[in-house]
């Protein structure tokens, strides 16, 4: 009996079975971790390549004059921004008080245009007799052509009046009832030559201004205020991006000329080879680029920029002087209010935009940790720019966070309720329907859910939010339907399967006796379940919650699709209302821009260490749940 349990291991060229085995799945796992070490190697050696490059990027960025430059640029956007809630706050205006008016001159408008595309002949006929009328006032022939091509215009008119379209010429229903039929009865007095508007429409343009002039003097004062920094920011632009194209050119000569000297050494024929040669003459080579007199008329023009800032901020003050202190409309009310809000801010930022413009040097040196921290605190990813590169982090994390942060809430809740329902509580039946209903799941490709993000959730939550009744929820109505909640939600369901399978695990390792136990003392089952079985898995469920949580900060499809690739930090002024806000995320930049990207620089190195960064995330989140599993595995 024995024999027949002897262990037997046939061998060939002295390797046996088992050992072919244990070394088969040996050499797998090594792979594995070999994989791994490449993985980092390759990631590593393109996101740390990006560091230097961006530090040369950005020290140019200040020695050609461009940093300079863009203090007076962010001057210019604030004011812009107030600018766009001030035009905001006067159409609001406009449209409260003064509807009435401004929907007779827009609509006098459409007909004059429908006038004169669908009456030109007749309107130059008419011209034309009215001009050998002034020359020939008793020519009784004249006269009469005069005569006729003014009631060919007249019926012509009549015409083009009967098929005019109010809703085209009354978009926003501002004219009230009647208004329509006696603007085209007025039509009669309207003169196409002269160009001169009948007596009603005359009238309308008096009221209209009666109502609005004050507020369009300020309207006007306060957009002209910046017009002459903007004129010093734009000159000062383009002699900076001289600077720049004639350093990185400096820069790149000496390569420059050696291709080109190879290039006609390997040239056959004659006059390519000299005109190579004559390229490659011509090429300057400087030991060093002259910035400090490149960067001269920057010097110069400091005294013009306080001046001007000191201009701006008194135009500025007398602009919100004329604004009027309470207007009709509680629209126009609420972006004044705004404004007057954001002002103190405003002026803030402007004066230490003046600050750093007077005291900018472009010999003063850029400093490492400053280059690093703009990358990983930056606010703006700008790239393929005509001015420079910028490479932010930020918004790029803040996208991701928010979204996996909102994943999260809606997949815990549901996959913990779900496994330990179906663990502890569910009969045979229900475990035979609910798991594999909700593992199919992950079957579904992500680009499928996208789809549904864009089709079928998007527009229904945007829809939802256009509900009167709801207006009180923050974010509602939502402007984009495309934004960080269709986004999160989807990913919620997507994480959903995996940590409910996770849960599960972790409650099939509670050991038996626990529940036996609580059961015999005469716990209930809830009891049992939510006292013993739940609590005595916590780590698990916690490490499944982490895992999930790196399962959806890697996700790429689904974002990309639906969280509408806006690069901004969302406005977290408007509380929890900033979801409805579309955003960017980590994972999608990377899909986005790495097949536009040239190979080798900078922005595709900047890529790469976004995709670093996410490795890392990725890395620490496995690590932690691992760690929580062992160090509170029950024994």
């Amino acid at each position: 009996m024995a024999k027949q349990f002897e262990k037997r291991d046939r061998r060939f060229l002295g390797i046996g079975v088992q050992s072919a085995i244990k070394g088969f799945f040996g050499g797998n796992a090594l792979l594995s971790i070999a994989i791994l070490l490449l993985i980092c190697v390759f990631l590593g050696k393109e996101a740390f390549l990006f560091f230097p490059d961006h530090h040369k990027g950005l020290q140019l960025y200040r020695k050609s004059g461009q940093e300079y430059v863009d203090g007076m640029k962010r001057q210019v956007e604030d004011h812009a921004d107030l600018n766009s809630l001030m035009a905001q706050a006067y159409f609001a205006e406009k449209a409260d008080i003064a509807g009435r008016e401004w929907g007779v001159v827009d609509a006098f408008g459409y007909l004059v245009d429908l006038a004169e595309d669908e009456g030109e002949d007749e309107i130059d006929a008419w011209a034309d007799a009215r001009e050998e009328l002034e020359d020939a006032e008793e020519d009784a022939e004249v006269k009469r052509a005069e005569s006729e091509a003014r009631a060919a215009w007249g019926e012509k008119l009549g015409e083009i009046l009967a098929k005019a379209d109010r809703a085209e010429a009354d978009r926003f229903g501002r004219l009230e009832a009647g208004e329509w039929e006696r603007l085209k009865a007025s039509m009669a007095e309207w003169d196409p030559v002269e160009e001169e508007p009948p007596a009603f429409v005359v009238q309308a343009e008096k009221d209209l201004k009666a109502k609005m002039g004050t507020f369009e003097a300020a309207r006007n004062a306060f957009a002209a205020a910046v017009g002459p920094l903007n004129d010093l920011k734009e000159t000062l632009r383009g002699k900076a991006m001289v600077v720049k194209e004639e350093a990185e050119a400096d820069l790149t000569a000496v390569a420059r000329k050696k291709a080109l000297v190879e290039g006609a050494a390997a040239s056959t024929n004659s006059e390519d080879r000299q005109r190579r040669l004559d390229e490659a003459a011509a090429i300057v080579i400087r030991e060093k680029f002259p910035f400090a007199e490149r960067t001269e008329v920057f010097y110069e023009s400091k005294p013009e920029h306080a001046r001007l800032a000191a201009e701006y901020l008194v135009a500025l003050k007398a602009a919100m002087e004329l604004v009027p202190r309470a207007p009709g409309s509680k629209e126009a009310e609420a972006r004044l209010t705004q404004i007057r809000s954001e002002l103190p801010d405003v002026l803030q930022d402007f004066s230490r935009n003046s600050v750093m413009v007077q005291e900018w040097r472009h010999d003063k040196p850029y400093g490492w940790w400053r280059s690093i921290s703009a990358f990983f605190f930056g606010k703006d990813w700008v790239t393929n720019s005509s001015w420079h590169d910028f490479f932010g982090l930020l918004p790029l994390f803040t996208g991701s966070l928010l979204i996996s942060v909102i994943a999260l809430m809606v997949a815990v809740p549901f996959a913990v309720s779900a496994a330990i329902y179906v663990n502890q509580l569910a009969r045979r039946w229900e475990q035979t329907i609910i798991k594999p209903a909700i593992e199919f799941v992950q079957a579904i490709p992500s680009v499928v859910l996208g789809f549904f993000g864009i089709m079928v959730l998007g527009t229904f939550l945007r829809e939802l939010s256009q509900v009167e009744a709801l207006s009180w929820v923050p974010g509602f109505p939502m402007a984009e339907r495309l934004n960080i909640l269709n986004a999160g939600l989807l990913l919620g369901l997507m994480a959903v399967p995996t940590i409910f399978t996770l849960c599960e695990d972790a409650l099939n390792n509670v050991p038996r006796a626990f529940g036996e136990a609580s059961l015999a003392l005469g716990a209930s089952k809830l009891q049992t379940v939510w006292r013993v079985i739940a609590p005595a898995a916590a780590s698990g469920i916690l490490a499944a919650v982490l895992l999930g949580f790196g399962r959806v900060i890697g996700e790429t499809m689904v974002v990309l699709l639906v969280a509408g690739n806006k690069i901004a930090i969302p406005d977290f002024s408007e509380g929890i209302g900033v979801i409805t806000q579309p955003a960017h995320t980590m994972t999608g930049i990377i899909a986005q821009e790495t097949g536009e990207v040239d190979k080798g620089s900078l922005h595709w190195r900047a890529l790469f260490m976004v995709g670093l960064i996410l490795f890392v995330i990725s890395l620490f989140l496995n690590w932690t749940a691992q760690r929580i599993i062992h160090r509170f595995r029950i024994a």
